[in-house]
């Protein structure tokens, strides 16, 4: 019985690795290193949602659900993804929990092979990753207020594809709001973060890498809709792409049924200006738990 088991698996390894024998030429694998130890863990060479870079999630409506869509502008690595997201506000103490539930995507030979991936056609449908964010008020006064925040992800979203990491991640930061005299009819609101961030690699020799965070956004309201502009940095240890600035813009409209305010309808763009070979469109849509008038 011993010797048909023995037999069992090394036929199941030849067969394995007889279906990767493309990537093991692609890569000129040595026959004994782990694929995982070929692989880059930085934001140029995953997915856009692999490693995610937090800001402080708060809402002065209260509690909300969120659910949004992603879709590519890059041709030769495509994608639309679907996040869900569940806010509650508990004054002081802001809950976030976000999941990155499915994912399509589509990547060229090229991309493909740039990025290490072990997924011979290219193309597949993944779930992601669980974020989850606590922050709480340390402080207020006219109209500022500093707030700190743990952000943490979990390790759901698979590795062989090189769209998530399969690794755990946190960060901790501090964020600081301030709101200003309106100009015109505008009422503008800038957020600033500052912290760090750790996410685990699987390699041996460095089984993580952690940089500084920092986050700038202005946002403009006036009425019903709001302007934002964001620009989010991650500033890592490695220098192989993981220093990534982001560009954020997004326009959303309050939407009402009578006098109470249902939700929110937002339209975004996101491009990567280093680091983040990224180009996408977000459409969401974020319904209060709460009744607002």
């Amino acid at each position: 019985m011993r010797r048909v088991l023995l037999l069992s698996l090394l036929l199941n390894w030849l067969s394995a690795n007889a279906q990767m024998d493309w990537w093991n030429q692609i890569h000129n694998w040595d026959g004994a290193t782990p694929w995982t130890q070929y692989m880059n863990y930085s934001h140029a060479y995953l997915g856009p949602n692999a490693i995610p870079i937090p800001t402080l999630q708060r809402s002065n409506m209260g509690s909300y659900f969120k659910s949004s869509s992603q879709m590519s502008l890059i041709e030769d690595d495509s994608f639309l993804t679907l996040h869900n997201e569940l806010h509650w506000d508990r004054g002081h103490t802001q809950i976030h929990i976000t999941h990155q539930s499915i994912e399509y995507y589509r990547m060229s030979e090229e991309v493909r092979d740039l990025r290490i991936s072990r997924d011979e056609d290219g193309e597949g449908v993944l779930a992601g990753d669980v974020l989850i964010d606590i922050s709480t008020r340390l402080w207020t006064k006219h109209e500022q207020s500093l707030w700190f925040t743990f952000h943490t992800k979990t390790a759901a979203g698979p590795l062989p594809q090189a769209r998530f990491t399969d690794a755990p991640g946190y960060a901790f930061f501090f964020s600081h709001q301030k709101s200003f005299d309106s100009w015109g009819n505008w009422e503008p609101y800038l957020t600033t973060d500052a912290g760090f961030q750790v996410y685990q690699t699987h390699w041996v020799d460095y089984p993580q890498n952690d940089g500084f965070l920092g986050n700038i956004k202005l946002q403009l309201h006036k009425d019903k809709t709001y302007l934002s502009a964001q620009l989010r940095t991650f500033s890592g240890y490695f220098l192989d792409g993981d220093w990534p600035r982001l560009l954020e813009l997004q326009w959303s409209q309050t939407f009402t049924f009578g006098p109470a305010q249902l939700g929110r309808a937002h339209v975004g763009w996101t491009r990567g200006l280093n680091d983040y070979p990224f180009s996408f469109l977000t459409v969401g849509m974020t319904y209060w738990l709460d009744v607002h008038k």
